[in-house]
């Protein structure tokens, strides 16, 4: 049993009156393990034939699955960038606005990444820019896109403030998935339960509403907000996205789901572990009405260059130019999204970095085109060498130069053909397969 403050319990007790008692008990319940797929490498329909263990459909995500356990980081599929391990109520987040497919798309507090990835497949002709103002946290973020080949994402570890000066009208969407108390994800241990305190809802209400004014700037006139946190509080909810649309010209959209609605605000919606299979959620989408006057920084020059582009071209099939920032070479996202004074973890997809004349690909080109090396060993889930691939291995292969291994036609990693030796580019901190 978790040892909840009496405090939190009594403002619980306010808010769902006769449906209290469901709710505590639900508190003491194991927590739902889920995966999202990533229709970016795989469709739905052929990662259920290949899946090997027990799905069950989330009723509001059509990628997502309830799974038995949470051991799934493991599977060849995951290494393979096929789902990612998500809780399930955070899925809905996303899918309570229905995306065109072409937007610029600013993720504001996007680690670890599942909202991310979750856009990304939304907006196949669109670009989408995500950002964690934690640098471990942003490498996180990093690491999980890159496995999930996403090829329309850049990353950035920023502060709000500082990415508001230089991208001010730029974007058609804005997520908020606002830093919060975290009262909904109780259920993940005692550690979270014993972190929450008196006054930490009015602490963090101050820090989400500095927040949304730096997202306001960013958001073009007749733009999308989505704003989310993963607590009950209405102090950090409706509190304070109502002060927001009042402030800064906002109207809210009705989320059409039948879920219970938000205390005092019809249009937005709150998930609750008894209610729903997973944790607390709270969801509500506004429209920018006022006129934006911001103004958005200059472009950072990119040099192309050509000397990566024709090595890339001796192993792999391409259109795109190649460009170069900081010590990488990189297929970009978006040219006008890379601005000036920004710190960038990734740009697009990043293919890798000349040293001594040398050409070195980075394993994100591996992940993300994959398909198209002219080196290819394509292997079945069942195949032993998948599995010895990913401890780092050495496979046999017939050929010269650099080429990708592949699980059920997904791209999973890559290696090099060198006077008929096979060398690993699996990286090393990946190799925990068992």
């Amino acid at each position: 049993m978790l040892n909840f403050n009496p405090l939190f319990l009594e403002r619980m007790k306010d808010i769902l009156s006769s449906d209290y008692e469901k709710f505590l008990e639900s508190l003491n319940q194991e927590k739902e393990n889920a995966i999202y797929v990533n229709s970016n490498k795989i469709s739905k329909e052929k990662f259920l034939s290949l899946c090997d263990f027990s799905v069950e459909q989330i009723p509001y995500e059509t990628n997502g699955f309830y799974v038995d356990h949470e051991k799934k980081g493991r599977h060849p599929l995951h290494h393979a960038g096929a789902f990612y391990c998500q809780e399930p109520s955070a899925m809905f987040t996303v899918n309570s606005f229905s995306f065109r497919g072409d937007e610029k798309v600013l993720d504001l507090c996007a680690s670890p990444g599942g909202k991310t990835i979750q856009i990304a497949n939304r907006i196949p002709n669109g670009a989408l820019v995500s950002n964690e103002y934690v640098k471990s946290r942003s490498e996180i973020l990093y690491s999980n896109v890159e496995r999930m080949g996403l090829k329309n994402v850049m990353i950035t570890n920023e502060t709000p403030e500082n990415l508001a000066s230089a991208y001010g009208d730029c974007f058609d969407v804005v997520l908020v998935d606002a830093p919060c108390s975290g009262e909904g994800m109780f259920r993940r241990g005692e550690k979270v339960v014993e972190e929450w305190n008196e006054g930490i809802n009015e602490k963090c209400a101050l820090r989400q509403s500095e927040i949304l004014k730096h997202a306001d700037k960013m958001l073009k006139q007749g733009g999308t907000l989505i704003y989310s946190t993963c607590t009950y509080s209405k102090v950090e909810n409706e509190d304070v996205v109502t002060n927001f649309a009042n402030a800064f010209g906002y109207e809210f959209i009705n989320i059409d789901y039948n879920l219970p609605r938000g205390i005092g605000l019809k249009e937005s919606v709150r998930l609750y572990p008894h209610l729903v299979r997973g944790e607390g959620q709270f969801v509500a989408v506004l429209k920018k009405k006022s006129e934006n006057l911001s103004e958005t920084t200059r472009n950072l020059p990119l040099k192309e260059n050509k000397k990566v582009y024709e090595k890339l071209k001796s192993f792999l099939t391409f259109d795109e130019k190649v460009y170069d920032f900081k010590n990488f070479s990189y297929f970009l996202v978006d040219e006008d999204l890379v601005k000036r004074n920004v710190n960038y973890v990734s740009i697009g997809v990043r293919v890798g970095e000349m040293k001594n004349n040398n050409f070195f690909p980075h394993h994100y080109l591996f992940s993300a085109l994959g398909t198209k090396f002219k080196n290819q060993l394509n292997l079945s889930l069942n195949d032993k060498r998948a599995s010895s691939f990913l401890k780092g291995d050495v496979l046999e292969f017939e050929g010269d130069g650099y080429g990708c291994v592949l699980i059920e036609g997904l791209p999973i990693g890559g290696f090099k053909m060198s006077d008929g030796k096979f060398k690993n580019h699996y990286p090393k901190g990946l190799r925990n397969f068992k």
